[in-house]
């Protein structure tokens, strides 16, 4: 009964004095995903001076939210791996909250605070426009004397960059004036033209939802062959052809959103400097589209 009572009594010691002598550390197996992907992580427990941890179980929470298992008795680490399935657009926080500690006999069960977070940007999730019409803007005339001029930003004319044809340009987009002056197809470059730019923004009170929406639409009227420009807390990009379209996604995979508690009405920080915006994402995907 003495040694029972004993071993117990040295175990329940053990754990307590062990309980601050160690280190979580949460190791993303990628940072960049894809929406639905299943993203793994590690979770690594090191010792830290005197430590004998027979029982250890780590709460992660955030987007991803599991228990994970392990010890540390003999090894100096022990590293457990988990999951979850990338639902949320933008970048994604895991974070290692709290440690539940307990030793052979369960005679002590103690829990300490973890401070440990990691971040994963998840794309888009592919989805079609759903919400209300939006009339795209109008593209240069034809019309307009076109030549192989300099962008916009080195100093040229809105609407008068080209270059030649490739697979997957929207129709819409050849000038088909200068295309028979160069004997090859020609597509404007109107990524330069901010007056042709259908404005999108997502306000700071929008969820992952808004980012999803506004994606959609930007696709659907880059496909029809128009310029999309997408606001978010400050910043934006521009979208006119499949590769620029490639970069807008990536760009909203690495946005942070709903961080702040607002009404969901346009804010003066939500308003573009210069340009206002033409659709409004905010809250849970609400779309407001202004009248110009």
């Amino acid at each position: 009964m003495y040694v029972l009572v004993g071993v117990g009594l040295l175990s329940a010691l053990t754990c307590v004095f062990s309980r601050k002598n160690f280190t979580v550390e949460l190791k993303p197996r990628t940072e960049f995903a894809e929406y639905g992907d299943r993203i793994e992580y590690d979770v690594a427990v090191s010792k830290k001076g005197f430590c004998f941890l027979p029982f250890i179980e780590i709460k992660i929470c955030g987007s991803a939210e599991a228990v994970v298992q392990t010890s540390l008795l003999f090894r100096r680490q022990a590293v457990v791996t988990g999951s979850y399935k990338a639902e949320r657009s933008g970048m994604n926080t895991i974070t290692a909250q709290s440690a539940a500690l307990r030793d052979f006999w369960s005679i002590v069960r103690l829990r300490t605070a973890v401070s440990e977070t990691a971040l994963i940007a998840v794309t888009p999730r592919p989805m079609e426009y759903s919400g209300p019409e939006v009339v795209m803007k109008t593209l240069p005339s034809e019309d307009e004397e076109a030549e192989e001029g300099r962008s916009v930003m080195s100093g040229g004319l809105p609407g008068y960059e080209h270059r030649e044809y490739s697979p997957g340009d929207s129709l819409r987009r050849i000038n088909y004036k200068l295309s028979a002056k160069k004997r090859r197809l020609m597509v404007r470059l109107d990524e330069s033209n901010g007056l042709a730019s259908t404005n999108l923004l997502i306000a700071e009170s929008g969820l992952s939802e808004c980012c999803d929406l506004a994606f959609a639409l930007a696709r659907q009227l880059v496909m029809r062959g128009g310029t999309v420009k997408i606001f978010h807390t400050g910043d934006s990009i521009t979208a006119a052809t499949p590769e620029t379209l490639a970069k807008m996604r990536e760009w909203l995979a690495f946005r942070y959103y709903g961080n702040n508690e607002t009404d969901g009405e346009l804010q003066e920080e939500d308003s573009p400097t210069a340009e206002m915006p033409d659709v409004i994402f905010s809250g849970a995907g609400e779309v407001q589209v202004v009248a110009q």
